[in-house]
């Protein structure tokens, strides 16, 4: 009985292997949209191993919904960008055609993926009030909780290309709270970033320009009234959420 077990367990890894090196031999021969769907299916189909298939169908529209603001921002601002590009386990990217102009540009491309994250948050939000289903509630709870991690104030995340035009110092704030975070977690992929956002702050400006940073104390308000007012509402609906949850 117990070798027939250990069988079909091999046979579920050897499955969901199969899937992953299928989809990533696929992805090399396709274009940039169908690379995309693509990537999009194998991380549907690995999340709906691992945590069921409504749940995962789910959490890759919350993906999407907050690149979708990132491609958004970056198409309203003049730049170029890939379709979103999904990372089974990590996340999703869209990668730019072109490099920023400045730091307010970049940030506000930073900060379109959060916003929308944010409202995909309250919708879900939304419909848990109306609906009382469970999965809206631990949807909107999720949702949250990454469009808060990502606004950490350091690289390579969103919070660290936002805070660079705010204040390139807020990266120590950042840098701190990664680390804090891995001791508490022990997470693989936050060390990775914890360990991203040390060399960016030993590289520090090199290699850009000083007038890539030169903001207008204007400009670097606005910013900031986007950064701390997402960091608000997420902070307030995620308290409200888990008192809902417990």
């Amino acid at each position: 009985m117990a070798l027939w077990k250990v069988v079909r367990l091999g046979n579920r890894i050897l499955r969901r292997v199969w899937v992953c090196l299928a989809g990533l031999v696929a992805m090399l021969n396709l274009g940039p949209a169908a690379t995309a769907a693509m990537s999009m299916l194998v991380s549907l189909v690995l999340y709906a191993f691992a945590f069921g298939w409504k749940f995962a169908v789910g959490f890759i529209l919350l993906l999407f919904v907050h690149e979708l603001g990132h491609f958004a921002a970056a198409h309203i601002v003049g730049l170029r960008s890939s379709p979103p590009m999904f990372v089974p386990f990590v996340g999703a990217v869209i990668s730019l055609r072109q490099a920023p102009k400045n730091a307010k540009m970049e940030a506000n491309i930073a900060i379109g993926g959060p916003a929308t994250g944010t409202l995909s948050a309250l919708v879900c939000l939304v419909f848990y009030l109306w609906t009382d289903s469970a999965l809206m509630l631990v949807l909107a709870y999720t949702a949250c909780v990454l469009n808060l991690f990502n606004l950490i104030p350091c690289a390579p995340l969103d919070g660290g290309k936002i805070a660079a035009a705010i204040s390139p110092h807020m990266w120590w704030l950042g840098s701190i709270a990664a680390g804090a975070l891995f001791l508490y977690t022990y997470n693989i992929v936050i060390l990775i970033i914890f360990i991203f956002s040390l060399f960016r702050l030993w590289q520090g400006d090199a290699g850009e320009s000083e007038r890539y940073y030169h903001l207008t104390f204007r400009q670097r308000v606005k910013v900031g009234f986007w950064y701390f007012g997402l960091l608000a509402v997420l902070g307030v609906t995620t308290v409200y959420l888990i008192g809902l949850l417990h």
